[in-house]
């Protein structure tokens, strides 16, 4: 079985032939950390069954796909495919959307191969022709809720070869609708039974990053937390002033730091350039300063915020 399986990936991989003239058209699909956790979240839900939702987003550019948010679909799925059941859900929770401010459009879907690896199946494809019949660049996500496993994540984004890709390149038949020379060592190794169910046939494998926004790095700090009002514990008066001390040490350090700088910048004549290298290695006193401060300033509006909130519900 293994043979046969290696003398299909060796017969493919002759048959997919690479355009040397051809412009290097790379596509990235940039996926947030709020989709990427919903995903994640909506398919260990779905344990042993298959789950599917839709993607939100935009279409940058030619080269480039964001991946915002993500809705689950109602379904009808079993432990080895899903399929959509209601086609007017999508179009009413669009209009919801639109309501409170979402403008997002929907840039793909996504499933679950619950503990059998990222790949498509000839009904996954056939789904996935329909939704680039609606839009040539949609894409599809699939995400392996067993095998994500201690901060590996097992997921992959494909777009199928169809001749409704063909209008974005003019290719040859054999070749695929992108090429991806640039992402070699981006994409992950695609495994044997990939290759058999159609990878580089029937479909082809997109690079994946993941974007945080600072909003999002905060949520993602606060998800070791049991609950939100962990965050209303007042902390000792003791312990509180104990830091403090020894920060404000630090801040006299580094006000003496940044005071002999202003000092030698100013009477010294050498130039602008010189002076950067010769600060290079050493502390940055000021953005230190800046740091603390605001550190400082931030603890002692909770602390106080958190003592008025006990008191008046003790009141």
């Amino acid at each position: 079985m293994e043979r046969l399986l290696r003398s299909l990936l060796m017969n493919q991989n002759r048959q997919v032939g690479d355009i040397l003239n051809h412009p290097d058209t790379s596509e990235t699909v940039n996926i947030s950390s709020l989709a990427l956790l919903k995903m994640l979240r909506h398919a260990r839900s779905g344990i042993p069954l298959e789950v599917m939702g839709l993607m939100l987003g935009q279409f940058v550019d030619d080269y480039t796909i964001n991946v915002l948010d993500v809705f689950a679909m109602p379904q009808s799925g079993t432990s080895v495919t899903v399929e959509s059941v209601d086609p007017v859900y999508q179009t009413k929770h669009m209009d919801l959307l639109k309501l409170v401010g979402r403008t997002e459009n929907v840039v793909g879907w996504y499933h679950s191969h619950p503990g059998f690896g990222c790949w498509l199946s000839s009904v996954d494809v056939n789904t996935q022709q329909s939704f680039e019949a609606l839009h040539p660049r949609a894409v599809a996500v699939v995400v392996d809720p067993i095998q994500s496993v201690k901060g590996k994540v097992m997921l992959d984004a494909f777009r199928s070869v169809n001749p409704l890709n063909l209008h974005l390149r003019p290719l040859a038949p054999t070749a695929e609708p992108r090429q991806t020379t640039s992402n070699m060592g981006h994409l992950s190794k695609p495994s044997l039974i990939s290759v058999v169910h159609g990878l580089g046939t029937k479909y082809y494998s997109l690079n994946i990053t993941y974007r945080m926004s600072q909003n999002e790095q905060k949520m993602l700090m606060c998800l070791n937390k049991k609950s939100w009002y962990d965050q209303l514990n007042l902390t000792s008066y003791t312990g509180l002033t104990k830091d403090q001390e020894e920060k404000f040490k630090e801040v006299n350090k580094l006000i003496g730091v940044f005071t002999k700088e202003i000092e030698q910048s100013n009477t010294k004549s050498s130039k602008a350039s010189q002076q950067e290298i010769k600060k290079f290695g050493q502390i940055n006193a000021k953005q230190h300063l800046q740091m603390i401060t605001s550190n400082i300033l931030n603890e002692t509006i909770c602390h106080q915020s958190t003592a008025m909130i006990i008191t008046k519900c003790m009141n």
